[in-house]
């Protein structure tokens, strides 16, 4: 999957969920700056993080495999 979408994904699971960057990168101990660029498709998510994505917004694993991987879905359903 393009990293460009799949940060777009994480952005509108973000947004419906009221969660701010610096929140998200808090909870996912990583640096803003290193989120930031993974929210803007310069780098992939490792599987430790797409887990941690998992955790925070409670998705089940099939959701999680929509965001990631999955090139068209429906996001009002995640």
């Amino acid at each position: 999957m393009e990293p460009e979408i799949v940060g777009k994904r994480i952005r509108q699971l973000m947004e419906k969920n009221e969660i701010e960057v610096e929140q998200l990168a808090d909870k996912m101990k990583l640096n803003v700056t290193d989120l930031k660029n993974k929210l803007d498709g310069k780098e992939e998510f490792y599987i430790d993080e797409m887990m941690k994505i998992k955790t925070i917004f409670q998705l089940s694993s099939s959701d999680c495999d929509q965001l990631f991987f999955q090139e068209e879905i429906e996001t009002e359903k995640i």
